[in-house]
C-alpha cells in the first residue's frame, strides 16, 4: 500500500491575468489538503472518498469515458496515467488498483476554495507514480495532472495543478498551449505530455518563517471563466497585472513586507478596477476592508471566494473577520516538493 498527502492552493497575486499565456502569478501550497492511499486489487478497481458518497467500481482498462459525474477528475487522471504508462512502455502491466481518498478541503459549512478538483488530479497522478514507482520528475507529474484537469474543467491556467504538484510557493507563468493541435478539446491525450508547453514557467519561491497566512474564508462559489467570458482583458490590465506580480514576488524574495503589501493592494485595486460590481461582495468588501497596512486581499475568483492576509504579529484581523460571518483559518505554507 502507498500513502500520500497533497496540500490545497491559494492565488495571492496575478488572478485572471493568468488566464492568457505568458502571464505571472504567485500561488502558494497550503498544508491543508487530501491524504490518499493506493493498493493494487485482484479484482476491478474500487475508489472510496469521504466527501462522494457513492464508490467508483470499474476495470482498469474499461474505464468510462463519461467526465461529467462527481468522479470526473479522479476518472480523468487515471485514464491518462493508463494511456502514458502504454504509450511509454512504462510497466509490464497496469494492475486494477483501490484507492481511497480522504480529503480536508472542505469545512463544516462548505468549501474552501483551496483548489479541491485540483489536488484530487494531483493526488491520483502522484499515487499512481510512487505506487507503481515510475519515477516520474514533477514537470510530467504536472502535465499529466493538468491535462486531465483541462479535459474536465475546458479552461483554467493550471496555475492550482502547477503549486499543488510543486508545493511551497511558486512564481507560475501560464503556457501557450495552441501549438498542441487539440481537437474538440479533447485533452486526454499522452503525447502532449512529453512536448514542449510554450511559456510554462514553474519557479519555487522562498516563504518567509515569520510571514503566517490567514484565509478568509465566505463559502459562496466563484467562476473564473464565467467572469472572463463577460469581460476581455485588455492589453493594458495584462501588463499592469505582469509588473506588479514581478515585483510582489521580487518582495517575497527579499522579505520587504511593507513593499509586498502594497504591491498586493495594487493588483488589488487594478483588480477591482477592471472586474465588474459584483467581483466584491458585501464580505470581501469587509474583508478588503480591515486589511488597512496588512499584506492581502481578494484570492481567486472572487464573486464570494476567498480573501486573505499575511501578519508578521498577533493581529485583531482574525477576530473582526470572525464578527463579520467570515471564516478564519490559520493556514501553513507547505513544504516544496523534491520529486
Amino acid at each position: 500500500m502507498t500513502k500520500i498527502f497533497v496540500p490545497g492552493k491559494l492565488f495571492l497575486a496575478g488572478e485572471y491575468a493568468i488566464t492568457q499565456p505568458g502571464n505571472l502569478a504567485l500561488i502558494v501550497a497550503v498544508e491543508t489538503g487530501l491524504t490518499i492511499t493506493i493498493e493494487t486489487s485482484n479484482d476491478n478497481s474500487i475508489i472510496t472518498s469521504n466527501i462522494i458518497a457513492t464508490p467508483l467500481v470499474f476495470d482498469i482498462d474499461h474505464l468510462s469515458h463519461d467526465y461529467h459525474d462527481e468522479w470526473r477528475f479522479v476518472r480523468a487522471a487515471i485514464q491518462i496515467m493508463h494511456d502514458y504508462i502504454y504509450l511509454n512502455d512504462l510497466i509490464a502491466n497496469f494492475d486494477n488498483i483501490n484507492i481511497t481518498i480522504s480529503s480536508d478541503l472542505n469545512s463544516a459549512t462548505g468549501k474552501l476554495g483551496l483548489g479541491s478538483s485540483a489536488a484530487v488530479t494531483v493526488a491520483v497522478v502522484k499515487a499512481i507514480t510512487q505506487h507503481f514507482h515510475l519515477k516520474l520528475d514533477l514537470l510530467t507529474q504536472f502535465k499529466l495532472a493538468a491535462l486531465a484537469h483541462l479535459h474536465v474543467q475546458q479552461n483554467g491556467s493550471l496555475g492550482d495543478v502547477a503549486a499543488i504538484t510543486f508545493g511551497g510557493a511558486i512564481a507560475y507563468t501560464s503556457p501557450d498551449l495552441s501549438s498542441l493541435n487539440v481537437n474538440n478539446h479533447q485533452w486526454l491525450n499522452p503525447t502532449f505530455v512529453d512536448k514542449s508547453w510554450p511559456l510554462l514557467s514553474i519557479t519555487p519561491l522562498p516563504w518567509p518563517t515569520d510571514w503566517q497566512l490567514v484565509l478568509g474564508a465566505t463559502h459562496e462559489s466563484a467562476d473564473t471563466a464565467k467572469a472572463v467570458a463577460d469581460n476581455t482583458l485588455d492589453s493594458h490590465f495584462l501588463k499592469a497585472s505582469q509588473a506588479i506580480v514581478q515585483q510582489v514576488i521580487v518582495n517575497l524574495i527579499h522579505q520587504n513586507y511593507h513593499e509586498f503589501a502594497k504591491e498586493l493592494h495594487d493588483n488589488q485595486a487594478l483588480l477591482t478596477r477592471t472586474l465588474p460590481k459584483g467581483y466584491i461582495t458585501p464580505k470581501l468588501s469587509y474583508l478588503l476592508s480591515i486589511l488597512n497596512q496588512t499584506a492581502g486581499k481578494i484570492s481567486g475568483a472572487g464573486f464570494g471566494d476567498n480573501g486573505f492576509a499575511v501578519i508578521t504579529s498577533p493581529s485583531t484581523i482574525n477576530d473582526q473577520w470572525l464578527a463579520a460571518g467570515i471564516d478564519v483559518h490559520m493556514m501553513n505554507i507547505a513544504p516544496q516538493n523534491r520529486g
